[in-house]
C-alpha cells in the first residue's frame, strides 16, 4: 500500500537545457566502463550507450573495452524535453512517499502546465545494491519519455513501483492526466545482438562468493574471466547485510589480543545450528574464516577495524565500517583492477555439457539477447532461494505457504541449472524464516520492512490455529526464534489456512510503537473473546475457553498446557488485538552439494568436471553469523579450484 504526502512547495522557472563541448576523441584507461566514460566526459554514466553506440564498428561487446582503443564522444547535447502527455498541471514542485522496499520513498516532482522537467528521489532508506540502479534510471526514465509506463528496473521492483507511485500521486495533486501518462510509449534501446564468448573461467552470480571466486580466479593465474550478475548491480545479499563476519585467529583478533580455539568456535556455530551443518564442509569455513578476513582487509581493501562478541559469547565478529553497503566501491576496484569482465543483467540459463557430462560453457540472456559462453570451468554463485517460495514448496512441501522476503535476486536459479546437469541437491529443508503479517504480505505486495511484526517477543500473547484453540509453546522460540516456524507451517497445513493468528492487549499495542501496524493500517480489535472470535473466523467457545485457561496459567505461575514458565506470561485481557501472521523466508540454507574443494557432486558422489559452487547456492556448511563467512570463504576456493582446472 503506498502512502502519500503530497505538498506543492512553489513556482518553477522554465528549465533551460545546456549544452558542453566535449572532446571529440577519447583514449580508454585501465578501469574506465562505458559508464565511467560517460560519466566523466558527458556528465552522465546512465547515457553509456550513446557512446556504444557512437562506436559500434569498433566496440563489439559493450562489457569489453580495451585500455588505448580510440573512442568518439558525441556532443553533449541533451534532447529537448517534449510536452507531457498529462494535460494542463498546475506549475510547481510537489513531493510525495510511497513504500519501497526498505521504507518510504520520497520524490520531488516538478512540472510546468505541460511538462514534466524534473523528478528527484529526495529521501529513502533503499539499499543501494538494489534499489541504487532503480533510484537513477527511473526518474530519468520518466522525465525524458514524459511518460509515466516505465519498466521496473531488474531485481528492483518494489523501489521501481514506489518511485512511479509517488510521481502518479504529485502529478495527479498537479492537475495532470496520470492515465494518460501511462499509454505514452516508452523509447526502448535495440537489443545489442546475440554474443558468442570464450573464457577461461565464467562465474554466475556477483555477490559475496561470485566476486571473491572471480578476484581468486584471477590471482591463481586464470586468463579471461567473466562474472555474469542477472541484477543491475553488483553484490547480491553481501551489500545489503550488517557487514558482520564471523571468524577466528585473524590478524586483527591477534592485534587486539583476543585468543580463541576451533573448538569452541565449532561448538558456538554447530549449537546454533540445532548442529544441522555437515561437519566436514563446517569445518573447511571455520578453519578458513581468519586467512579470509586477512584476505578481505588486504586483497579487497574492505574497512575491517572492529571485532565484537555476537552471535553467541564469543568475540569473534568482525565489522565492515559501514556494514554491507561499503564493500562496494572495494570490491568493484578490486574486480576491475584484476581485470575481471563483469556483465550486468545478464542471466545465465542454461550450463552447458559435453558428450562426457563434463561443464563447458553457459547460455545467458542480456536485454533480449542471446549470449553463449564457452568455458573451461564455471563457478555456480547465484545465492539462495529465498525469493522463490514456489522452488520452496516443490523441494521441501512442509515449508509450502512461505513467502519470500530475502534478496530479490535470490530466485534458485544456481539450484535449477546444477540440477539439470546432474548435481545432488540437499539439506532444502533448513532455512531462516521471519513471523511477518500476512495480510501485508498477501494483499500489499508486502516486503519484510513493510510486514514487519514484533507479537512474537511479547509475554502477553499466544498463537491459535483454525479452532481458536493454541497450537504451541509460543516461548519456546529456539535461537533467532527458528524453532517456532516448524509448528507454525504444521498448523497452517493442518488449517488450510496460509497464515495462523496471534493474540494480545490492545494496551500492550498502544503503550509500544514498535508495535503498530504499517501501512497505515489497523489491527483486527475486539472488546472480548466472543467478538474477536467472530472477527477472525474461529469458533468463539473455543477462543474463549482457550483465553481462559491461558489466563488461569499466568495466575498459576506456570503454563500446564504448553509448559510456558511464569517469567514467560502476563495476562491477556480486553479489549484484544490480533494478527494474522505467516513465516517468511530470508536465507535458505540448502542447495547444491559439493565436496571440501568446492566441486558440485551427484547423487553417488562423483564430481562433475568443470562445476563449483559456493555461497549461499551450496548448501550445509554455515549458519548466521558465518553466512558471509562462507560466502568469502568458498568463493574462494571455487574460484582457484576453476583457475587449475582451465589451465
Amino acid at each position: 500500500m503506498k502512502r502519500s504526502k503530497l505538498v506543492a512547495i512553489g513556482l518553477v522557472l522554465a528549465m533551460v537545457l545546456g549544452t558542453s563541448a566535449f572532446a571529440a576523441e577519447y583514449t580508454v584507461k585501465g578501469g574506465d566502463t562505458l559508464g565511467t566514460i560517460a560519466q566523466e566526459q558527458l556528465g552522465d554514466a546512465s547515457r553509456w550507450k550513446e557512446i556504444y553506440e557512437a562506436n559500434k564498428d569498433t566496440v563489439k561487446d559493450p562489457n569489453l573495452i580495451l585500455v588505448g582503443q580510440k573512442l568518439t564522444i558525441p556532443d553533449g547535447k541533451q534532447e529537448e524535453v517534449k510536452p507531457a502527455a498529462g494535460g494542463k498541471m498546475t506549475p510547481g514542485t510537489y513531493t510525495a512517499s510511497a513504500m519501497g522496499m526498505m521504507g518510504d520513498v520520497t520524490v520531488e516532482v516538478t512540472v510546468t502546465t505541460d511538462t514534466i522537467t524534473a523528478v528527484k528521489v529526495a529521501s529513502h532508506s533503499e539499499t543501494p545494491s538494489i534499489g541504487g540502479p532503480a533510484i537513477e534510471r527511473i526518474p530519468k526514465a520518466i522525465v525524458d519519455n514524459q511518460s509515466l509506463k516505465i519498466d521496473a528496473v531488474t531485481g528492483a521492483t518494489n523501489t521501481s513501483r514506489a518511485i512511479l507511485s509517488a510521481v502518479e500521486e504529485a502529478i495527479q495533486t498537479a492537475g495532470g492526466d496520470v492515465e494518460a501518462l501511462k499509454k505514452v510509449e516508452v523509447k526502448t534501446e535495440k537489443p545489442v545482438g546475440d554474443q558468442t564468448l570464450v573464457a577461461d573461467v565464467v562465474i554466475i552470480g556477483a555477490g559475496g562468493a561470485g566476486m571473491s571466486a572471480a578476484l581468486e580466479a584471477k590471482d591463481q593465474g586464470a586468463g579471461r574471466v567473466i562474472l555474469l550478475e542477472k541484477m543491475a548491480a553488483i553484490g547480491g545479499t553481501t551489500f545489503t547485510s550488517q557487514g558482520m563476519i564471523g571468524a577466528y585467529d585473524s590478524k586483527l583478533q591477534k592485534e587486539m589480543g583476543v585468543e580463541l580455539t576451533y573448538e569452541a568456535m565449532y561448538a558456538n556455530l554447530m549449537s546454533n545450528a540445532s548442529y544441522h551443518l555437515d561437519p566436514a564442509l563446517t569445518e573447511v569455513t571455520l578453519r578458513g574464516s581468519g586467512a579470509t578476513i586477512d584476505w578481505l582487509s588486504e586483497r579487497v581493501g574492505l574497512p575491517i577495524e572492529n571485532v565484537i562478541v555476537g552471535y553467541g559469547p564469543l568475540q569473534m565478529m568482525h565489522l565492515v565500517t559501514g556494514g554491507g553497503a561499503a564493500m562496494a566501491e572495494p570490491f568493484d576496484a578490486a574486480l576491475k583492477n584484476a581485470g575481471v569482465e563483469v556483465m550486468l543483467e545478464t542471466r545465465a540459463t542454461e550450463l552447458v555439457t559435453d558428450s562426457t557430462g563434463a561443464v563447458v560453457g553457459v547460455r545467458a540472456e542480456s536485454n533480449g539477447s542471446n549470449v553463449a559462453i564457452s568455458a573451461k570451468s564455471v563457478v555456480i554463485a547465484t545465492g539462495g532461494y529465498a525469493y522463490n517460495p514456489e522452488l520452496t514448496a516443490m523441494l521441501t512441501p512442509e515449508l509450502a505457504g512461505t513467502w519470500g522476503i530475502g534478496f530479490p535476486g535470490s530466485t534458485g536459479d544456481g539450484l535449477i541449472m546444477a540440477s539439470k546437469v546432474g548435481a545432488l541437491l540437499t539439506h532444502t529443508d533448513d532455512m531462516m524464516c521471519v513471523l511477518k503479517d500476512y495480510e501485508i504480505m498477501s494483499e500489499h505486495n508486502g516486503t519484510s520492512a513493510s510486514a514487519n511484526n514484533s507479537f512474537k517477543g511479547l509475554t502477553d500473547m499466544i498463537m491459535v490455529g483454525a479452532e481458536g484453540k493454541r497450537f504451541v509453546n509460543e516461548k519456546d522460540q529456539g535461537y533467532m526464534s527458528q524453532k517456532l516456524n516448524g509448528p507454525v507451517f504444521d498448523q497452517m497445513h493442518k488449517d488450510g489456512l496460509g497464515y495462523v493468528w496471534c493474540i494480545t492487549q490492545k494496551s500492550t499495542v498502544d503503550a509500544n510503537p514498535r508495535l503498530a501496524r504499517t501501512l497505515g493500517l489497523e489491527y483486527i480489535t475486539a472488546d472480548t473473546a466472543e467478538e474477536l472470535a467472530g472477527k477472525l473466523g474461529v469458533p468463539a467457545e473455543a477462543l474463549s475457553k482457550t483465553l481462559a485457561d491461558y489466563n488461569s496459567y499466568v495466575d498459576a505461575g506456570y503454563d500446564a498446557e504448553f509448559r510456558r514458565n511464569a517469567d514467560e506470561l502476563a495476562k491477556i485481557e480486553g479489549p484484544l488485538v490480533a494478527a494474522a501472521l505467516v513465516p517468511c523466508e530470508i536465507i535458505t540454507y540448502g542447495g547444491v552439494a559439493r565436496n571440501d574443494e568446492a566441486e558440485v557432486i551427484r547423487a553417488d558422489g562423483t564430481s562433475i568436471p568443470g562445476l563449483y559452487v559456493a555461497g549461499e547456492a551450496s548448501a550445509n556448511s554455515a549458519y548466521m553469523g558465518f553466512t558471509l563467512t562462507n560466502c568469502f570463504t568458498w568463493g574462494r576456493i571455487a574460484g582457484a579450484g576453476a583457475a587449475a582446472y582451465a589451465k
